[in-house]
């Protein structure tokens, strides 16, 4: 077989034919590529596309819930703040800005603190102070100065907020009007069911008795303790079978209501009728929760229309003709004496330290001192003669028939008189003995007024400038009162935003070691300069402030500044000073040795820089719970004064129990010094007596140098007055009392030596 010839590798057209067969090979292997990539990068666009649409729904999706939080943000019922580091706001909702009546542009960049009240600056600020400390904080309750509500009282929260790149603080807001006015309404409703006339009982749905009010106990005789609990059958007097009491609940099942007669048994065993209204108190199902009945007895009227008259006219408390009879009896008075040319007077009196006994001891102390009271009153008057109870602490005396207005002045003031030293004797109220006083208006027919209504609200306002003169006194009409009546309305008026715009203030008067020649402490004074009227004295405005139920706001002011002036003096020796504060009975009635713990921690100032100064009325007017605070006070290690000593009811043997470390004596002492030997005598004793109790003494209202070396030569260590200088601000205060330690001093003559010193 032929061989086939060898293949030459060198043909120029072989090679030429490989390398089309190698560019073909390469070119099918390109296209095939070209076409993986086509397809991969159209695989590539559809996920891109489809990426895209997914970022523009999340986009979408982020806005509206970026809307939506806006929207929760800005309309939210809470109002709420961003705050920089410094206080001052960078962002703000809309329920905020509405509080506060602003709108946004006028908040941003601007400080919180501007809008808040002035006494709820330094809280903000100590708020602030502690939420950069820590993430959370406790709330607190500030009040708003805004242009529509200057005393807007809310419930604030501060974070701090470290998660943005420059540390802020978020501030939640609520407005607490509604709950303060819930709150009111629950005092009022409190109150109503109380003092209501006729007994109120309230049981659960299964008819076990829950609350009862007074006048339950008065007519059943039966504790609130023995009631609670148990079944409204515990009164049942066996007079109504069966039959009645099923009609009474298919009453109460079907209608909710029933009213009618029904027959009781006391406590003592006596059977009474009664006149019952039951009512079902139902939930928003109208499942029954409550019911409650109310009751008066009507045994009495049933029998005599005697007893009818006694209801209407006469007070169920006291059996005194009440404010119709009296109106009644006024008014055939005025007829009788403009027919005759004859005078009447009408007494009207308020007991002093009435509403200090009733809410600290209770409401039977109360009673019993209005009943003892109303008896003492009809021991001293005539038997033609009209002694009434208007309400709660208010008694009336009409004295008719008099020949002329000398006569009618004559024996209104003997009465007067006479009932002030009748009230003046301790009241003894179970285990406690208090002492009560009145003060007295006094007007005149027909000088006074020709109406019953005139005569009426004369000698109301004649009481009310007794009473604003200190009490324990009484006052005849005078038409200057008018204005004295027109001034105190204005005075309330401006003295509710007193403290808001910074009107009152603290002075300061030292107290000097005479022995030692050195200052040892000083006493708080408050001042307020009326923007209208100028300086006001404490003794007038305190009582009206006490009156609108801003005493014990007002002490926890005083207390506060006080404490934080001292804490802030710096001069050497200033450490060992101490400061006086002067509480009247009714605010230091309301304090609580925790408040005065609290506003030492507050201010830095140690407790045993602190003097609480009281005096011998807060002893005699519930002196077991002055007592108790006081020394609770002085376990905290602040000292108590006793202020105004012999000014008052004073009782040598109370003081050896009384919880004070420093007396008083009160300027009328030290005035007649050195002339009047008797109140050199005074003061002598009560030096020794002090010495001897081991109590240091303090004089005040020392003026001339005749005094002060008097007082010294007789042992007395501290004192302070005019003699040494005025009461001053804080920072003058500070500076004098620097400058007196640093070199010795003599004091100047005192060109106020006729003064008798200020009221604190």
């Amino acid at each position: 077989m032929p061989k086939s010839p060898p293949r030459d590798n060198h043909h120029p057209a072989q090679h030429e034919l490989d390398a089309a067969r190698d560019r073909i090979r390469d070119l099918e292997a390109s296209q095939e590529a070209s076409s993986q990539i086509l397809e991969e990068l159209h695989l590539h666009h559809e996920e891109l596309r489809t990426q895209n649409e997914e970022l523009r729904a999340a986009q979408e999706a982020l806005r509206e819930a970026s809307q939506r939080y806006q929207d929760l943000f800005d309309f939210a019922p809470v109002a709420f703040f961003v705050l920089d580091h410094q206080g001052s706001i960078i962002e703000v909702n809309r329920t905020a800005t509405d509080m506060l009546g602003i709108p946004r542009s006028g908040l941003l960049r601007q400080p919180l603190r501007r809008h808040l009240a002035t006494v709820s600056r330094e809280t903000f600020d100590r708020l602030l102070a502690v939420a950069r400390q820590q993430t959370v904080q406790t709330d607190v309750e500030l009040t708003l100065n805004t242009p529509n509500d200057p005393d807007l009282h809310v419930q604030a929260s501060l974070t701090l907020d470290r998660r943005k790149r420059e540390v802020c603080f978020r501030l939640a807001m609520l407005d607490l009007t509604g709950r303060h006015q819930a709150e009111e309404h629950r005092r009022l409703a409190a109150t109503v069911f109380e003092e209501s006339n006729e007994g109120i009982m309230i049981t659960d749905a299964k008819v076990r008795i829950q609350r009862v009010n007074r006048a339950f106990t008065v007519v059943t005789g039966y504790q609130e303790s023995e009631a609670l609990g148990n079944s409204p059958g515990m009164l049942s007097s066996g007079r109504h079978d069966a039959a009645f009491y099923e009609a009474m609940w298919d009453r109460l099942q079907q209608k909710g209501h029933w009213m009618g007669e029904i027959w009781n048994r006391r406590k003592n065993g006596e059977i009474y009728p009664e006149w019952l209204k039951i009512n079902a108190v139902t939930d928003s199902e109208d499942v029954v929760q409550h019911y409650v009945g109310i009751f008066s007895d009507i045994g009495d009227h049933r029998q005599t229309g005697q007893d009818v008259e006694r209801f209407a006219f006469y007070d169920a408390l006291t059996d005194l003709p009440n404010r119709t009879l009296l109106q009644e009896r006024l008014k055939h008075g005025l007829m009788r004496s403009k027919r005759d040319g004859r005078v009447l007077a009408l007494l009207y009196m308020d007991l002093d330290n009435f509403k200090t006994i009733n809410d600290t001891m209770g409401h039977q102390a109360g009673d019993l001192l209005l009943q003892e009271a109303a008896a003492r009153l009809q021991q001293v008057v005539r038997p033609s003669d009209t002694v009434a109870r208007l309400g709660g602490d208010e008694f009336t005396v009409l004295l008719s028939d008099l020949a002329d207005e000398a006569t009618a002045t004559a024996t209104a003031s003997r009465v007067a008189n006479t009932i002030l030293q009748a009230l003046e004797r301790p009241f003894q109220l179970h285990d406690n003995e208090v002492v009560s006083g009145c003060s007295i208006g006094i007007a005149m027919f027909p000088r006074d007024g020709s109406t019953c209504s005139e005569i009426a609200k004369h000698a109301d306002i004649a009481m009310y400038q007794a009473k604003h003169k200190g009490g324990h006194s009484y006052t005849f009409f005078a038409p200057e009162m008018n204005r004295e009546l027109e001034r105190r309305v204005r005075l309330e008026e401006r003295l509710r935003h007193a403290l808001q715009r910074d009107e009152l203030s603290l002075v300061f008067q030292p107290v000097v070691d005479v022995h030692r020649q050195c200052v040892v402490g000083v006493e708080a004074l408050l001042r307020w300069d009326d923007a209208s009227d100028g300086p006001i004295s404490p003794k007038e405005f305190i009582p009206v402030m006490e009156n609108l139920g801003l005493g014990h706001k007002l002490a926890q002011w005083v207390l506060e500044r006080a404490c934080e002036t001292l804490s802030e003096w710096s001069f050497p020796g200033a450490e060992d000073l101490w400061v006086a504060v002067n509480f009247s009975p009714r605010q230091l009635q309301g304090l609580t040795s925790r408040e005065v713990q609290e506003t030492l921690k507050r201010t830095g100032l140690d407790a045993s820089r602190l003097v609480l100064e009281a005096t011998e009325e807060h002893f005699h007017s519930h002196a077991e719970h002055i007592i108790n605070t006081l020394h609770a006070v002085r376990e905290l290690g602040a000292k108590v004064a006793l202020d105004d000593f012999g000014s008052g009811h004073s009782s040598l043997g109370r003081l050896r129990h009384l919880p004070i470390d420093i007396i008083k004596l009160d300027r009328s002492f030290v005035l007649g010094l050195p002339d009047e030997s008797r109140d050199l005598a005074i003061v002598n004793t009560v030096i020794t007596m002090a010495r001897q109790l081991d109590l240091r003494f303090l004089a005040e209202g020392v003026e001339s140098h005749a005094q002060l070396g008097m007082l010294r030569s007789h042992g007395c260590e501290l004192v302070q007055g005019f003699v040494y200088t005025r009461p001053r601000s804080g920072d003058d205060c500070a500076a004098w009392c620097a400058g007196f330690r640093e070199q010795p001093w003599a004091p100047a003559p005192s060109p106020h030596s006729t003064t008798h010193g200020e009221p604190n």
